[in-house]
């Protein structure tokens, strides 16, 4: 097995420890850290799959993410400037929450992290945000992207009912809104009228990023 498999594994297995004794030799070979959370996000995705199977449980989803953000936090302690990023008022921003009724904010706190280090501000509207608070952080902030997250099953329904506000206040065709977390698809996010979903971390950041500075741009 190579070391990026090991790797892998050890995140498959939420074994927090051997996953930092493998960053420190992943490090030490010279791989880079846009590698290293490639890697990160594959093991967390076969945390989902045996969820999914019922081999796994919530716990466990919340484990990877702890996991995940460790050797970020790990990386970043090594490589100063990845996750420690001092962001001006004026630089883009985009607001993120974890919607109505749902308090797990792993991957909220993750994707958030991964924005940052492509020079995105990010107002993070905590955990258990209402719809109105989303609305009202639109006025606030004029944000370019609205990010919702969610990992109960009924936190898709605090999703439409945020979306629905923020059509009702008028203030949709401001903002490009994404949704991610286990408890969404691609057909329910187009369905609660989200302009995408991601169940990827890096290609979500990356289309965020891609809209900010599009519209930046124009």
């Amino acid at each position: 097995m190579t070391l990026n498999e090991q790797f892998v594994k050890a995140i498959e297995d939420l074994d927090e420890d051997r996953a930092l004794e493998l960053t420190d030799q992943l490090m030490q070979n010279g791989v880079n850290w846009m590698v290293i959370l490639e890697l990160l996000q594959t093991g967390v995705k076969l945390v989902g799959n045996r969820y999914e199977e019922g081999e796994y449980f919530i716990a466990d989803l919340i484990m990877s993410g702890i996991i995940f953000r460790s050797v970020i936090e790990h990386y970043g302690v090594i490589v100063p400037g990845i996750l420690d990023i001092s962001l001006s008022s004026d630089t883009p921003c985009m607001v993120m929450g974890t919607v109505e009724g749902d308090v797990h904010d792993i991957g909220k706190d993750i994707f958030i992290s991964l924005l940052a280090a492509q020079g995105i501000r990010v107002i993070d509207l905590g955990t258990d945000t209402s719809p109105k608070a989303f609305a009202d952080s639109i006025r606030t902030y004029a944000p370019k992207v609205v990010g919702m997250s969610g990992i109960m099953n009924f936190a898709v329904s605090s999703m439409k009912r945020t979306i629905d506000l923020i059509c009702q206040e008028g203030l949709r065709d401001q903002v490009k809104i994404i949704v991610g977390g286990c408890c969404i698809t691609a057909e329910m996010a187009e369905n609660i009228g989200a302009d995408a979903y991601s169940g990827d971390w890096l290609d979500g950041s990356a289309l965020c990023k891609k809209w900010i500075f599009e519209t930046e741009a124009d």
